[in-house]
């Protein structure tokens, strides 16, 4: 991805119109929940595939998650939800590399929050810029994903 910093940097999310497959499990059979949404909703789809983790922490077996991807338009279909989702202030960071390893870039993240005393909501958002692909899975090392945490002062200034 052009201009990509690999460093933790702050920016605004804007709402955005999203389709979304609820999922309980092995993050890695997200893949069912992409199919599905991509489909179902077809031309509709308006940007890259992202994953809402609803927990606060890692789940090995039993993640909390959902699958997503920006739509234009769209009604909810069966096992799929059509809704804004809220955008707001967050912390980002691009991690360039293989999913397994998401954790370092994670640590990197919790601790500038942690340094500049903010508060984290969920669900944090994974955004899935390259990764492999419907044929070939590519090369993971040049995988890149955009790790999205929403925030707010712990100590907001009224």
């Amino acid at each position: 991805m052009a201009g990509a910093s690999y460093e933790v940097v702050e920016k605004m999310l804007e709402p955005m119109l999203v389709a979304g497959v609820g999922m309980k499990g092995k993050y890695s059979d997200c893949g069912k929940g992409f199919a599905r949404i991509g489909r179902s909703m077809g031309s509709r789809i308006r940007g890259k595939p992202f994953m809402l983790h609803h927990e606060r922490e890692y789940h090995e077996d039993d993640a909390n998650y959902e699958v997503c991807m920006p739509v234009c338009a769209g009604k909810p279909i069966e096992g799929i939800s059509v809704r804004e989702l809220e955008g707001g202030r967050c912390v980002s960071l691009m991690h360039k590399g293989p999913y397994n390893e998401l954790g370092r870039s994670y640590a990197k993240i919790f601790e500038f929050m942690h340094d500049k005393e903010y508060e984290w909501l969920t669900p944090t958002r994974e955004i899935y810029h390259k990764g492999p692909g419907m044929i070939f899975k590519g090369n993971p090392r040049n995988y890149l994903t955009e790790i999205q945490v929403l925030i707010r002062p712990a100590n907001p200034t009224p």
